[in-house]
Parts: structure tokens; C-alpha cells; sequence
């Protein structure tokens, strides 16, 4: 998706820039993003960011920062060295063990998680 695209460009200029590894920002969206947005989405997590005032107050606050140079969406040149440092980083987070196992594992979990999901997303939505 464009979203995911847009994430993965800026992720690999963070490990060109050697601001963060490939670990680190894996346990960043784990940790963070990708725990509220399995059930909320983008929006509402801004939304409820934004306080007793929700999205409007957040867009008041935040909004000007959007015109700052954050972030850096055109894609970073794939040299050798960033390919190097990104395939020895997923290689060291996956210890060793196949994609088809680490794919079996991600299934299980968002089964799982959709499961449990399901459970609290009707208090939200309803």
C-alpha cells in the first residue's frame, strides 16, 4: 500500500543514517504504532491524541510541524552498503529460522489477534 511504501522509504533512511537498526525500528512500530493501529487506525490514535478536543485541538497543535522536513520520502539510493545493512539486520532478528516459519508464527498471531480484536472493536465502533 502507498502508507506501508511511505514507511518503508523513510525506514531506510533511518538505517542509512545510521539513526536506528532494522531491530529498532521493527520494535518501534511493534511497540508502538502497530499495537493502536491494529484496532484504531492512524485517525482515531490522533484523534484521541488530541485530548478532550480530539482531532481538532491535535490538527491546531500538530499541524504546523507538518511543514517541517521530517521526514525524507524519496527513496534513499540502495547501495550495497544499505543493502548490507539491512539484510544482515532482518537476518539477525530472524535467528535463524525460515520465512516459512516466521510466516506459520505471523499467521497464528493475527489470527489470534483478529480474534481477540473482534472482542473490543464493536465498544469502539458501536
Amino acid at each position: 500500500t502507498r502508507l506501508q511504501e511511505a514507511l518503508w522509504r523513510e525506514a531506510l533512511h533511518i538505517v542509512n543514517e545510521g539513526y536506528a537498526s532494522t531491530k529498532d525500528l521493527d520494535r518501534s512500530i511493534e511497540d508502538g504504532p502497530g499495537l493502536r493501529w491494529s484496532l484504531m487506525g492512524a485517525f482515531l490514535t490522533f484523534h484521541m491524541a488530541g485530548g478532550k478536543a480530539g482531532m481538532k485541538h491535535m490538527l491546531r497543535q500538530f499541524g504546523p510541524a507538518l511543514k517541517l522536513p521530517w521526514t525524507k520520502l524519496k527513496a534513499p539510493k540502495l547501495t550495497k552498503k544499505l543493502s548490507s545493512k539491512v539484510i544482515k539486520g532482518t537476518g539477525q532478528q530472524a535467528k535463524g529460522k525460515s520465512v516459512a516459519l516466521l510466516s506459520n508464527i505471523r499467521d497464528k498471531y493475527l489470527v489470534n489477534l483478529l480474534k481477540m480484536r473482534k472482542k473490543y472493536e464493536n465498544k469502539i465502533r458501536n
